[in-house]
């Protein structure tokens, strides 16, 4: 889209310089044009050829629904205004911007809008100089593998009837669940002799104290809430008890290898693999903590306020990401709870804290870049682009840079130099 000249377009600092606002008023000329490509990348991608607007607006109507349709008109004219205004503000953002309209755009109307954007935060190092760092070498532990032995007995674990007669804090149960959530069966909690382990920190405390105590063949009627950001959700259970379970961790010991890992022969054989299995990763796990603590050693010397939201958009980045990994895998988030013997609370700090500090490192990145004036020319972002997905590697370099691809790219290569640089230069203190 060639450049808007817009109506308005005035920005304001709020929340102490954490968010600036941006008032748009988008002219009629720009938004009937965005409205008119809408409709015709609508009509490409549904493969229907009407030259006729209305016609053309009926049909899809009928295929996707007229909310559907609105909400996907609107998302595109403000996408389209919002990136030919954010290229006129002299705002250097470091998130997506948030976007609120009253009203849908209308062809041949002014269309008024606001730009929520979080600025970039004003910091600072302590030094540019190179960093320093304790010599560290990863050696392969009798403890390393002990601790991939009893992963390996978790990993063959069985679970049987258990002898005691009452539900405790730690079993595991098979159980009927009829599970109301605010007066609606919520069919992903039901189920019918469905196993549940019964462990404070996986499921809700108002539930797990419902059926503590129970024997097999009860009945129960539990309810419970759970807290919201809007408030609270209310649950009312029919559950009944099947069985009472307990995990059974095998002994690793010489028969239990024969038996399961033959391959292997003995207790000592395993251990054997096993050492050097994690021998060969030794390199590579050096290297990662190398970078790791020339990244730590650079951070230490921030400087500088930080909004919230950068926090918050790295934890919910973080989390998606290793949700997808756990996916790519054939698992989930219960399956990883569970095998690393973690409460869902720990998790969720865990990816706070891994965040945070990831996004700390890169804020110093790119005050270093700064400070030392690393820039990325034309062929660097060329030989980046390339090495991307194919559809994005094929954009134009005017698309690319209109896209926000181009602005992205380059910091991500700005950082990757500004750690070169201090991969290149570290001082390695003596023990």
């Amino acid at each position: 889209m060639d450049t808007v000249e817009f109506v308005k377009l005035e920005s304001a600092t709020k929340d102490d310089g954490q968010r600036i606002e941006i008032a748009v008023v988008a002219p009629a000329d720009a938004v009937s044009s965005a409205i008119a490509e809408f409709y015709e990348l609508m009509a490409k991608v549904r493969h229907i050829e009407i030259a006729d607007r209305e016609e053309l607006r009926t049909q899809l109507v009928s295929m996707v629904g007229e909310g559907p349709f609105l909400d996907a008109l609107r998302d595109f004219v403000l996408n389209r205004m919002t990136a030919a205004a954010m290229r006129q503000v002299t705002v250097d953002t470091v998130l997506a911007p948030g976007v609120h309209a009253e009203g849908d755009p209308v062809e041949g109307e002014d269309y008024s809008f606001t730009i929520n954007v979080t600025p970039r935060p004003q910091v600072t190092l302590t030094s540019v100089d190179p960093v320093h760092i304790s010599p560290s070498t990863i050696a392969v532990e009798e403890a390393d593998i002990d601790e991939q032995i009893t992963y390996t007995a978790n990993q063959f674990s069985s679970l049987k009837r258990a002898a005691h007669e009452e539900l405790c804090d730690g079993d595991f149960a098979v159980m009927d669940i009829d599970m109301l959530k605010n007066g609606n069966l919520d069919k992903k909690l039901s189920g019918v002799r469905r196993p549940v382990e019964v462990r404070t920190g996986l499921l809700p405390e108002g539930f797990i104290e419902g059926v503590l105590g129970m024997k097999p063949e009860d009945i129960r009627k539990v309810s419970f809430t759970v807290p919201t950001p809007q408030g609270e959700d209310t649950y009312q259970a029919d559950v009944r008890l099947w069985e009472i379970q307990e995990r059974v961790v095998p002994t690793i010991d010489d028969a239990w290898v024969a038996e399961n890992l033959p391959q292997f022969g003995t207790v000592a054989g395993f251990r054997d693999y096993i050492r050097q299995d994690l021998e060969s990763q030794k390199a590579l796990v050096e290297q990662q903590d190398f970078v790791y603590r020339v990244r730590s050693a650079l951070e230490k010397r921030l400087e500088g306020f930080i909004p919230d939201e950068m926090y918050q958009q790295a934890k919910d980045s973080l989390m998606a990401s290793t949700m997808q990994k756990l996916e790519n895998e054939g698992s989930d988030l219960d399956k990883y709870l569970e095998e690393h013997d973690m409460s869902k609370d720990a998790f969720t700090m865990n990816v706070f804290l891994q965040s945070s500090e990831f996004l700390r490192q890169n804020l110093a990145l790119d005050a270093l870049a700064e400070a030392r004036a690393i820039e990325v020319t034309d062929a660097d972002i060329a030989e980046a682009k390339a090495g991307l997905p194919g559809a994005m590697a094929q954009l134009s370099d005017e698309d690319f840079e209109k896209r926000g691809f181009k602005a992205s790219l380059s910091e991500r290569i700005r950082r990757d130099k500004a750690l070169q640089w201090l991969l290149e230069t570290v001082i390695v203190d003596e023990a």
